[in-house]
């Protein structure tokens, strides 16, 4: 539950690297189709995922006079009350929230006092740390790369897409506004070579 917005794709981009590093399948809620509604496709993606991540550092006003975004608390409450409300399976979903500044939510949304979240500083290698390191303390089983070597191998990565990319006639804008989805594609190829 993030925001797909040219600011935060420097965030982006490496959060999706780092779940996939770690063997995971990101789903985000990008409609395919102009008469599939967003709601229903991110309903469906809490009701599918063990974990999930919500991302609050956007849902502020980007001027003075604008309103703030709600959507991503909004999406976080559907999967909060999916945990609480649902079914036995939904009451062992972990959900990892996200924000800029520390305790900054609960100055705005004081029902949130007390719940641990994460903070990045807009800081891109910070997010990597975070998500793993929560990832790490949330799965019993499997063990992960530290924080360091995955954002070694994020940046290792995104120099050899642009490099290839560009060689393969794309401009420096096309690689900057890369849908998410030919992202994923890169990344898992690149990932998948690397790891055999």
């Amino acid at each position: 539950n993030c925001p797909f917005d040219d600011d935060y794709v420097f965030l982006l981009r490496p959060l999706i690297f780092t779940i996939l590093y770690l063997d995971l399948e990101p789903k985000i809620a990008q409609v395919k189709s102009s008469s599939h509604i967003r709601v229903n496709q991110i309903k469906q993606h809490i009701r599918e995922s063990r974990f999930s991540i919500h991302d609050l550092s956007r849902s502020k006003p980007l001027k003075g006079s604008e309103l703030p975004r709600f959507n991503m608390p909004y999406e976080l409450g559907l999967d909060i009350g999916c945990q609480e409300f649902g079914e036995e399976k939904y009451r062992q979903k972990r959900i990892l929230v996200l924000e800029t500044e520390k305790y900054h939510y609960q100055k705005v949304l004081s029902d949130m006092a007390g719940q641990d979240i994460e903070n990045h500083n807009d800081d891109p290698k910070t997010l990597v740390k975070k998500v793993r390191n929560w990832f790490s303390a949330n799965d019993e089983i499997k063990s992960y790369p530290g924080a360091n070597k995955i954002w070694l191998m994020y940046n290792l990565f995104y120099e050899d897409l642009k490099i290839n990319l560009l060689s393969d006639g794309y401009t420096a804008t096309e690689v900057a506004e890369m849908p998410t989805a030919d992202f994923i594609k890169f990344a898992k190829d690149w990932i998948e070579i690397i790891k055999s």
